[in-house]
């Protein structure tokens, strides 16, 4: 197969970074960006020599013969830059959240199901080498037993930044630590059975505190703690099973117990981003299905009904 035409949407950090990424696989042609923002699309472009450079997603569209695109957007326009690619046929993969609802992701399911267009949402943790590895390690013993998986910020920083507008401001569950929540299912592999949830604004006008209960059909228990009360950013794990834990941090290292010895987890050097962007282009070349372990839009809709049921949980 011919190399695959690729164009990214969204030049700020995460499409860069993404940029970054696609320009050292030998099988992709990056063909074009897009960005609103003139100095961030020729700034991409200049950095990895990409010539044609669009305003609009409907002129990149109109303009470019495309295998895939990756939507690298601020999180709440997301869902909103997807849609007209997929309603096009054009596989996407597209970072998280897939979204700002449920009903926003069920349309994206919905569409790109008529159209026959791949869709996978990047939640990398799927692909982290530390937790695949410390999920397999407890899974060779039986079933994970029970999780625990963190993610906290500053929301007093955030703010002062005025970097994103106040629908994001006060749902900021969906731009971070859903990351968690997301790692949190695919660790345990079963639908959820319950969930019990605390939200409250406590230090900010907008959400800064969530806690969870989360049962799973299978009987795996989760909690889940997203804080932006904290002064740093902050991710953590844990994955318990029989006679077996493992405690990640960072995720950049952990450190698993069984048989009475310490197993060290050290930094692979990837955030799953290099593992997840090579799964979603081989699904492409090959014409396969996105499946588990990535996260494919009925994956998507299911980790943001989770989301959204936490999040009622406002007090």
């Amino acid at each position: 197969m011919a190399n695959l035409r690729v164009a990214v949407i969204g030049c700020g950090g995460r499409g860069r970074g993404h940029l970054n990424e696609l320009s050292k696989f030998e099988d992709v042609n990056l063909v074009a960006v897009c960005d609103p923002v003139e100095n961030a699309r020729n700034s991409a472009g200049d950095t990895f020599n990409v010539s044609n450079r669009y305003d609009t997603i409907d002129s990149l569209l109109d303009n470019e013969e495309l295998d895939a695109v990756v939507v690298a957007t601020p999180a709440h326009l997301n869902g909103e830059a997807a849609l007209p690619c997929l309603s096009r046929g054009i596989n996407t993969l597209l970072e998280k959240p897939p979204g700002m609802s449920v009903e926003e992701t069920i349309n994206l399911r919905n569409t790109a199901n008529q159209t026959g267009a791949k869709c996978m949402v990047g939640w990398n943790r799927r692909f982290h080498p530390i937790i695949v590895q410390a999920k397999q390690m407890v899974m060779e013993r039986g079933p994970v037993t029970q999780l625990v998986g963190e993610f906290h910020k500053s929301i007093t920083g955030l703010a002062k930044s005025g970097r994103f507008p106040e629908i994001l401001m006060d749902n900021m569950f969906l731009e971070t630590p859903i990351h968690a929540l997301d790692t949190i299912r695919a660790i345990a592999e079963s639908d959820v059975s319950e969930v019990y949830s605390v939200v409250q604004r406590t230090i900010s006008d907008y959400k800064d505190v969530h806690a969870a209960l989360i049962i799973f059909e299978n009987g795996c228990v989760a909690q889940l703690i997203a804080n932006y009360t904290t002064n740093a950013r902050l991710e953590r794990y844990e994955i318990h099973g029989r006679d077996i834990s493992a405690y990640l941090e960072g995720v950049s290292h952990g450190t698993i117990f069984c048989d009475g010895t310490q197993h060290k987890l050290t930094d692979p050097g990837s955030s799953g981003s290099v593992e997840q962007n090579r799964y979603f282009l081989d699904c492409v070349k090959s014409d396969t299905p996105i499946s588990l372990p990535a996260a494919n839009l009925d994956e998507a809709v299911k980790t943001m009904q989770l989301a959204e049921d936490i999040l009622s949980g406002i007090k």
